[in-house]
């Protein structure tokens, strides 16, 4: 009687990183055995890398990939509002850019994982909930600066892979934007309570906020780039011993003309901040503050709640990865457009976000990009539309070498279908121009600006009369 064919651990592994999951059935066709031949193979060649899909019949094969110095799974945690954890889901890596979410109990997945992966849990690219708490800007070049020797990662996060940033998320990623933990050691640091060294007291902000000022230009030597604003996070504590969690912008020093063009454009995101919060759109709290020859706006986080809970939240670019490629100007408009048809989002939360781009628009914010706008991250959808952040009027920022250049203010009028938001939001325009030829914190040549901005708004809103 012959012997049945060896099949080795060589010959399977291609066929289950290009094929998989693949069913033993497939295996054995493609290697000219038998089933059950393929099925002993599996059985003797490989242990907890092989991960099995299904029963029976309708069982797939697919192989774990171990990230370097990482593993091939780890457990995510959700922190709610009121700091309490819970074990959201498990992701493991796999080859060819293929990632798998599982979740403790399979019927209460959140409602919006369905249309993102299969139906055995695995994404094409890594999953957008994660990838969007990856570094970026200011911040985020300021901390991969620091952790690139310790984690072996490009100092640049915009050359990061998957790997580096799951590397990233499960080694320090215990303060990242919205509710979500990667691992159990980072989970252990960010339910640990906060330090004293980290907070400040509402009574030393003007002594310690430039202080951290200076601390987060130095970890990133150099001008910001591609005028990102310098900013740092921190803690204040009330007189009742209270902390809020906050982000913290700030001008470069006040006796240079881009610092004082900076402490001017600080003061309108102010504005923008309290006329949106009038609306409904903005989180109130945010305030000015001169201190050490540089000027800082203070920012509540919207993300963290007074008791040391957590909020989810998901930017636009992570749910819409090409919203940039529609060009600055039609990133919003476009990419909420494709998510209501999605039925991620719904049409009340499409038209906030109509108005709030025309606002933007009108107020001569030129960096409305997928990363500027945010919506909650829950279980269910659709998606409601988070606060407004980072809405200024950036048409008159300095220069990449700082210089200080006459800008022309033509907004557009609205597009056929968008009369109506566009009229709310030229409203709410008017109004900041208004608010803004009256801010003491304004200096004469940017009030003697937005009294042309708010004249060349007027002569629009009456031929749109």
């Amino acid at each position: 009687m012959a012997r049945p064919p060896q099949i080795t651990r060589q010959a399977l592994v291609p066929l289950l990183m290009a094929r998989g999951p693949v069913s033993a059935t497939d295996l054995a066709a493609a290697l000219r055995v038998d089933r059950s031949t393929i099925a002993r193979a599996l059985s003797s060649a490989f242990g907890d890398e092989l991960a099995i899909f299904g029963a029976t019949r309708s069982t797939r094969y697919l192989l774990r990939r171990p990230v370097p110095g990482a593993g091939d799974r780890w457990p995510v945690f959700a922190i709610d509002d009121a700091g309490r954890a819970r074990h959201w889901a498990t992701v493991e890596s796999y080859h060819d850019r293929r990632w798998r979410v599982t979740w403790p109990d399979a019927a209460a997945a959140p409602a919006w994982a369905a249309p993102y992966c299969d139906t055995l849990g695995l994404w094409d690219g890594f999953p957008f909930f994660l990838a969007d708490v990856r570094p970026q800007g200011f911040l985020g070049r300021a901390i991969a600066g620091r952790i690139t020797r310790l984690l072996g990662v490009p100092e640049d996060p915009r050359q990061w892979s998957d790997d580096h940033t799951l590397l990233y998320l499960q080694a320090v990623g215990e303060d990242l934007p919205g509710s979500l933990v990667v691992g159990e050691d980072c989970l252990r640091r960010a339910l640990a309570p906060t330090e004293p060294a980290q907070v400040v007291q509402e009574s030393d902000r003007a002594e310690h906020y430039p202080r951290l000022a200076g601390e987060s230009m130095t970890s990133l030597p150099g001008s910001s780039a591609g005028g990102e604003q310098p900013k740092f996070l921190t803690h204040v504590a009330d007189g009742d011993g209270r902390s809020r969690a906050v982000l913290v912008k700030f001008s470069p020093p006040l006796d240079q003309t881009t610092g004082r063009r900076w402490a001017d454009l600080l003061a309108c995101e102010l504005l923008a901040l309290q006329v949106l919060s009038e609306q409904g759109l903005a989180r109130h709290g945010a305030r000015l503050l001169d201190a050490g020859g540089r000027r800082f706006l203070e920012v509540p986080r919207f993300d963290r709640t007074p008791g040391g809970g957590r909020l989810g939240v998901v930017s636009l670019f992570a749910l819409c990865p090409e919203a940039d490629s529609h060009g600055i100007a039609s990133a919003w408009p476009r990419s909420t457009a494709e998510l209501e048809q999605r039925g991620v989002i719904d049409a009340a939360t499409r038209a906030e976000v109509a108005r709030l781009h025309a606002f933007g628009e009108l107020i001569g914010n030129t960096d409305m990009h997928g990363g500027n706008l945010a919506f909650w991250l829950g279980d269910s959808m659709p998606f409601r539309l988070a606060p407004a952040y980072d809405m200024l009027p950036m048409l008159w920022s300095p220069g990449p070498q700082g210089e200080i250049a006459e800008r022309v203010f033509a907004p557009a009028p609205p597009l056929p279908g968008n009369e109506e938001n566009w009229r709310t939001a030229a409203g709410w325009a008017a109004e900041f121009w208004s608010r803004a030829t009256e801010l003491p914190d304004l200096s004469d040549p940017f009030r003697e600006i937005a009294r042309d901005a708010g004249e060349t708004l007027r002569r629009l809103r009456d031929r749109m009369a």
